[in-house]
């Protein structure tokens, strides 16, 4: 099974080194993905080894970094990425607390085993659910404790999971703690195969972010370009087609209100470009944010950096989370949930099932089945100030009463170092 698995990776590999040429994607720190890791990586000495997929997920790796290195300062933190936004992410969230950041291995036999080889790690962290075989039995049959922190099994891969339980079986062996978001999370994996007493349910991690620091609304807002009495709706981590769907309903709106902006944040800033070429063949005035900041008077502010989104949810009348009126799973609503909000999602939500049902239960947010209902439901809360202000109350209570999922994380890792 592990040759047949290797033999995808090659063959993958073939075509997809120079699909990355081609589209020059293939960044300077490319072949640390196939083992060639840097020194500033190998010269550490047993390190605890954290990986975090993506930009979300960075966050998170930096918090349990900070804790470890608080508890166990002489103890080495290295963490991986696979994107190159998430690298980015982690070395400007390390605050000193991560001694190294490198790129994740590809699942090679080859390149698994000269990574742990070089790096000797005394505990691998996964920071939410990535099962790569080689990577999980390498560092089983090394001793390696595993921990899972801020686990979850989203619908669509339980489905996936489920047709190859006899190999995640395997792998899950191998894990020695599961720190899962959800009783529901817990069940499925161990449905997969996890022996129930390694697994735990410690809640969600991105609950227990710091309040973000309170700054007065109007200097808030010319820090955007906009002004104090401007009614501001907030799209953020959109995908195609919801852009467009979304400026359709604000063209809708400011017929009746003159002082409404929108801001369009996508999931991905690579389609920056052409959501700002729609914008303007719909007659609306658009500035990017990577531009000038004395360009005022603008009708959309396109958000095409990484990292601004958080901020920028704090100066919203309205917030509408992408990914959920087309089938993508939606995102996590606590950011602008946190900033006291009223938070509007789709129908699709899957990915973040469990957070957004909390945030209903509570009404704290609010689900559209469509676009007809998101722009009623919009035009409603712009004009009603105090459901605005409700919602926003739910949402601090279940911020509130949801923190504390980091520190029972760390005590598990504890167990381990």
């Amino acid at each position: 099974m592990r040759l047949i698995y290797d033999l995808f990776f090659i063959i993958f590999s073939i075509f997809y080194i120079p699909y990355l040429l081609v589209k020059r994607k293939a960044h300077r720190d490319f072949f640390q993905k196939l083992g060639f890791l840097p020194r500033e990586v190998t010269i550490l000495s047993n390190p605890v080894w954290i990986h975090a997929v993506s930009v979300g997920e960075a966050a998170l790796a930096a918090k349990l970094a900070a804790d470890i290195k608080c508890k166990f300062k002489d103890t080495p933190v290295i963490v991986s990425t696979t994107t190159q936004t998430g690298n980015n992410m982690i070395r400007k969230l390390a605050n000193g607390n991560v001694d190294a950041v490198f790129y994740y291995p590809i699942d090679m036999r080859m390149v698994t085993a000269r990574v742990v080889r070089l790096l000797k790690p005394r505990l691998y962290v996964m920071v939410e659910t990535e099962l790569w075989p080689n990577l999980l039995e390498e560092l089983y049959s090394k001793d390696v404790p595993v921990v899972i922190a801020n686990g979850r099994i989203s619908d669509g891969s339980f489905e996936n999971y489920k047709k190859i339980r006899f190999v995640t079986r395997r792998i899950l062996k191998g894990i020695s703690c599961f720190c899962m978001q959800s009783d529901r999370d817990a069940e499925r994996i161990q449905e997969l195969g996890a022996s129930s007493e390694k697994v735990f349910v410690t809640g969600n991690m991105k609950f227990d972010e710091k309040d973000p620091v309170p700054f007065d609304a109007v200097p808030g807002r010319e820090r955007w370009g906009f002004n104090a009495n401007d009614e501001i709706v907030v799209a953020g981590s959109t995908h195609c087609p919801e852009e467009n769907e979304i400026i359709d309903i604000y063209k809708d709106l400011k017929a009746d209100r003159k002082n409404l902006k929108l801001v369009l944040a996508p999931r991905h800033i690579e389609r920056a470009e052409a959501i700002k070429i729609h914008v303007e063949k719909e007659g609306l005035k658009c500035r990017c944010l990577s531009g000038s900041a004395e360009d005022t008077g603008y009708d959309v502010l396109l958000v095409d950096t990484i990292g601004h989104l958080k901020d920028i949810y704090g100066i919203a009348t309205v917030v509408f989370i992408g990914g959920s009126l087309v089938k993508k799973g939606g995102q996590n609503p606590i950011e602008a949930a946190r900033w006291g909000k009223a938070v509007v999602f789709g129908p699709h939500m899957f990915n973040f099932r469990e957070v957004s049902d909390i945030f209903l239960e509570h009404n704290a947010a609010f689900r559209v089945k469509d676009k007809r209902h998101l722009k009623d439901l919009t035009e409603e809360l712009l004009n009603d100030p105090e459901k605005r202000d409700r919602a926003a109350e739910g949402a601090r209570k279940v911020i509130e009463e949801n923190t504390g999922a980091v520190s029972v994380t760390i005590e598990k890792v504890e167990e381990y170092l």
